[in-house]
């Protein structure tokens, strides 16, 4: 009787497969219903299915190894990412919810250096941490070189990664970061019109991308296709990326086409 009980565990074991097996799976269930209780008048989302998606996806990681554990952690990544940019409107909160995100993925990158996933979502967090802390302190700490870096290793890994990210990201970096002599010289409003437009080729439903285009080409006094690009974005249907993800682009291309309107 004593040898049968460890192979019936074994058998048990087998059937119902690891911890992580189970767990990824219900942790993107939860990331998937990430825009449940949305408001959409403060555009913010509740917490509450982020947060155990992120319990969730930290068990996984505790419980697997090698490409799932690769994936499961820049899924983590990502889900701080939303923490942070959907749920809170308190800047204190999103530095700490960001930190989080990048103390992970700085270990990650250690394990996964070929990882598009991580280096994507790094890139991303780097951005979001950015803009809580101000343009000239992220160009003290040399967060867009640091942008820059996990860009250009993701597109030499997967450039089509989640809808080509690394070019839309690297894009929006050479667009909206400052040029600061001696400091940050090399963010270019042509080369950001280059960058996004190859994301656009390879992924023109995504929303970000066609505002971050628009930007471009306006700064590039592309006025007519910017504009169009985001009446593009106002007439679109259905959900693209997330309910709250979509509602958030929609109200920045509607603020902006505003703007541009009255500058005529």
């Amino acid at each position: 009787m004593k040898q049968i009980i460890p192979i019936l565990i074994l058998v048990l074991v087998l059937a119902n497969g690891s911890p992580a097996n189970s767990l990824a799976p219900e942790a993107d269930r939860f990331y998937a219903l990430r825009g449940t209780d949305f408001n959409e008048e403060t555009l913010l989302a509740s917490s509450t299915n982020i947060d155990k998606a992120i319990a969730l996806y930290i068990q996984a990681i505790e419980n697997t190894s090698g490409s799932e554990k690769e994936e499961i952690t820049w899924k983590l990544i990502r889900a701080y990412h939303f923490k942070g940019r959907y749920t809170t409107s308190d800047r204190k909160t999103r530095k700490s919810i960001y930190d989080k995100a990048i103390k992970i993925g700085a270990e990650a990158i250690k394990q996964f250096p070929e990882s598009a996933g991580i280096h994507v979502w790094m890139a991303l967090v780097w951005g979001a941490w950015a803009q809580e802390h101000g343009a000239f302190k992220a160009a003290r700490k040399g967060v867009a070189g640091k942008i820059k870096e996990h860009c250009e290793k993701a597109i030499e890994l997967d450039e089509t990664f989640d809808e080509a990210a690394p070019y839309r990201v690297l894009g929006t970096v050479h667009l909206r970061a400052p040029k600061i002599p001696l400091i940050l010289r090399w963010p270019s409003k042509k080369r950001a019109v280059e960058l996004l437009q190859k994301a656009y080729e390879i992924a023109p439903q995504n929303l970000f991308t066609r505002q971050f285009l628009a930007e471009a080409l306006y700064e590039r006094d592309q006025k007519r296709r910017a504009m169009e690009l985001m009446e593009e974005i106002l007439k679109t249907d259905g959900v693209v990326r997330g309910v709250v993800e979509d509602a958030m682009v929609k109200k920045e291309a509607a603020a902006i086409l505003r703007k541009w309107k009255k500058e005529g």
